[in-house]
């Protein structure tokens, strides 16, 4: 008896029992089950933006939620993992302060600063600038969501350093995994926006461009749209799924 009490008070908090109530009636009178399924996926797009939106007002951004779509964070996020992002401004990110006296928009990092590598491993273990400073690449500073206009794509990296500069904050990122071996921006000369060297973004990244700050993460339930849109597009593109699974992903 509980149980069923139960039951009957929780249908009022899903959102189809109010489409089953108030506009089926009026849209699908003849109950035609084409006609009720286009209403139910309609109203879930419907549900899905409006959720989407009212946590994008809640956590201050317009891009909430982000899938993880590579290996690049391992192993704390996974490809298929779902971040939380919380509004991102300069006094919320954590992340190694420097000063620098010069502007940096648009400079490519080898006009700034270089790394400096571990003899063994090839990864890099901190970052010099030509102002004298030395600062160490650590994992403590926060995990961004950043548009990347060189690769087209958003990135899900951490804050490595956190630049100010006579035109504004910037920041230095890099992924946790262990093959990602240098920063993002270590990408050597830049002419023409052409890199020297392969890497993620060709300049240190303006805050304007930092599109939230991962607050909370909820584990593979991203899978299902990789599987439906990325994997399958890939399978029927090019006849290979994507490679990411080469690296053991679950999803």
């Amino acid at each position: 008896m509980f149980l069923k009490k139960l039951r009957e008070k929780l249908k009022w908090l899903d959102p189809f029992t109010y489409v089953d109530l108030w506009v089926m009636p009026r849209v699908n009178p003849k109950e035609n089950e084409i006609v009720s399924w286009v209403v139910y996926l309609v109203s879930a797009f419907v549900f899905a933006w409006l959720i989407y939106t009212g946590l994008g007002l809640l956590l201050g951004t317009g891009s909430p939620m982000m899938i993880v779509v590579s290996s690049s964070m391992e192993p704390l996020y996974h490809r298929g993992d779902i971040i939380i992002l919380h509004g991102a401004t300069a006094e919320n990110i954590e992340a190694i302060p420097v000063q620098l006296g010069l502007a940096l928009n648009e400079r490519p990092f080898s006009d700034f600063a270089k790394a400096a590598y571990r003899p063994v491993s090839g990864e890099i273990q901190s970052i010099e600038f030509d102002s004298g400073a030395s600062i160490p690449i650590t994992k403590d500073g926060s995990i961004l969501v950043y548009w990347s206009e060189h690769m087209k794509e958003p990135i899900v990296h951490r804050a490595v350093a956190k630049l100010s500069a006579t035109d504004g904050v910037f920041l230095l990122t890099k992924g946790d995994s262990v093959n990602n071996t240098t920063i993002d921006q270590d990408c050597g000369r830049v002419i023409g926006a052409r890199p020297e060297k392969p890497c993620i973004e060709l300049y240190p990244v303006p805050i304007e461009k930092v599109q939230g700050k991962s607050v909370l993460w909820v584990p593979f339930f991203g899978c299902f749209k990789l599987w439906l849109l990325d994997d399958l597009g890939s399978l029927a593109a090019t006849g290979q799924l994507p490679k990411e699974w080469e690296s053991g992903n679950v999803c």
